[in-house]
């Protein structure tokens, strides 16, 4: 039953996705005698950029089955999808005949869009007064979501980037216009990063100081979007300083105001229009049958039992079936909605950012007391001991743990992984053990952490692509 329900949701999924993209020869014929469907104005680029079938907001899923945050017994593997099975074995034959990777077209469904906004204001010339700011504004928006989606391919589809040191690796293909037989090819790291960061300051100036709703992008949630970026490169000096400028304009929850019922509800507030004052932007994360639907994904029992007594994250984020070896995530800044694992940018992620570059900064003493702002609203006050500088590589640790428990299943540990693995005694093997199937293994160094572009794309256009 519920391998055919998660079937059933993948290609319902897939058949969205296809609609969205209007691939089809068919569609493409009818396209050409319809002149309506061509964006002409700056109503249509607004309703292009509002319209929730762009899926703008939606990030990859893949890589949160892929990490070390979430485990599954044997026989619910054939609840997967191939891509989601493969996902979590580490699979090197990833789609085994199958055509699609929805991470892979949900973000160039995104750049298509935002490139067709772009064309259209830019193909407009000079505008003047309230035309020109509502222009620039909608250009904004267009560019921060191009940076956004082409930054999550670069996160499944390429190597980790350090600057200076695999400039020249492969990147991702960056699709620059609106046009859908746009020929593509793979650009440089340093091309994607470039380009990523080149759209981000663009939309920087062009964006309001604050966001109209959080799923609007503004100059707010660019300067967080520069924070995240920046520490996955390893610029840890422009990371600290885009997140300093977006700290001050968000408050801290107090976790304490929060039931600790043992049930599966969402126990943080619902995003809109504005109910979460940690969120900077809104996106979540495609939504796979596991986690998001369960299919026997359960939470790593190392990280919960991570989750000292009194760390009120312990009830808030998970709830128990019946011990510790049988426990989901419920932790989401998504609200309400049970299906929204949060990706997007908020300020927990922002301390910790700052924490981590202060202690890469041998600002041990500093970054303790960030660290402790934080972790003092996420504990009773009664159980609540702060955390204390010994050493800077100690501190460090310190940080890189609580970011882990954090920002569980945020779509981030991936990256994580992939940059952490650079450093000597940082490096993580990741393993996955079965009875029948045997024991699965993930090196630091594997070219497994790099996800194959889908087979047709490769063939259609000649990609050149990573060894798996």
């Amino acid at each position: 039953m519920m391998k055919m329900k998660n079937r059933f949701m993948t290609m319902a999924m897939i058949g969205i996705t296809m609609a969205i993209l209007g691939c089809g020869k068919d569609f493409l014929e009818k396209r050409k005698d319809i002149s309506l469907a061509v964006p002409r104005t700056l109503e249509d680029a607004e309703l292009l950029l509002n319209h929730t079938n762009q899926n703008f907001g939606t990030t990859p899923g893949l890589q949160i089955i892929s990490a070390d945050e979430y485990t599954m017994e044997e026989p619910n593997l054939n609840s997967l999808s191939i891509t989601e099975r493969s996902s979590f074995l580490w699979s090197r034959d990833f789609y085994q005949g199958e055509r699609f990777n929805l991470d892979w077209t949900y973000m160039f469904s995104q750049v298509y869009y935002a490139n067709t906004v772009i064309e259209l204001i830019d193909g407009m010339g000079a505008l003047e007064g309230p035309q020109k700011d509502r222009a620039d504004g909608l250009r904004g928006r267009a560019l921060f979501h191009r940076a956004h989606a082409n930054w999550w391919l670069a996160q499944l589809f390429a190597e980790n980037y350090r600057p200076g040191q695999n400039d020249g690796s492969l990147g991702i293909p960056l699709k620059r216009t609106g046009n859908i037989h746009e020929d593509l090819r793979v650009y440089s790291l340093k091309e994607t990063y470039d380009f990523i960061l080149s759209d981000l300051r663009e939309a920087e100036r062009l964006l309001p100081a604050v966001p109209s709703g959080l799923s609007s992008p503004s100059k707010l949630a660019c300067d967080a979007f520069f924070a995240r970026i920046f520490l996955d490169i390893g610029d840890y000096g422009q990371a600290l300083a885009h997140a300093d400028l977006a700290i001050p304009k968000l408050s801290l929850m107090d976790y304490n105001q929060f039931g600790l019922e043992n049930d599966s509800r969402r126990p943080f507030p619902g995003l809109f229009p504005s109910g979460n004052p940690e969120v900077a932007f809104f996106s979540s994360a495609i939504p796979y049958g596991c986690p998001v639907f369960g299919n026997g994904c359960r939470v790593d029992p190392q990280i919960y039992a991570s989750f000292e007594q009194g760390d009120l994250r312990r009830n808030l984020f998970f709830y128990r079936f019946d011990d510790q070896q049988n426990v989901i995530f419920r932790g989401s800044y998504g609200g309400a909605s049970v299906y929204a694992l949060f990706t997007g940018l908020a300020l927990d992620e922002l301390l910790l950012i700052k924490a981590e570059c202060l202690a890469r900064e041998n600002e041990g003493p500093m970054a303790v007391k960030v660290l402790n702002d934080l972790l003092e609203t996420r504990f009773d006050p009664a159980s609540f001991s702060p955390r204390v500088h010994t050493d800077d590589r100690g501190t460090l640790d310190m940080v890189l743990m609580e970011r882990r428990k954090q920002l569980l299943a945020r779509g981030l540990r991936w990256s994580d992984l992939k940059r952490l693995n650079r450093e000597a005694g940082r490096e993580e093997w990741l393993k996955r053990s079965f009875p029948k199937m045997g024991e699965f293994v993930l090196s630091p160094e594997d070219p497994r952490y790099i996800f194959p572009i889908p087979k047709e794309e490769v063939e259609r256009y000649g990609l050149e692509v990573y060894p798996r």
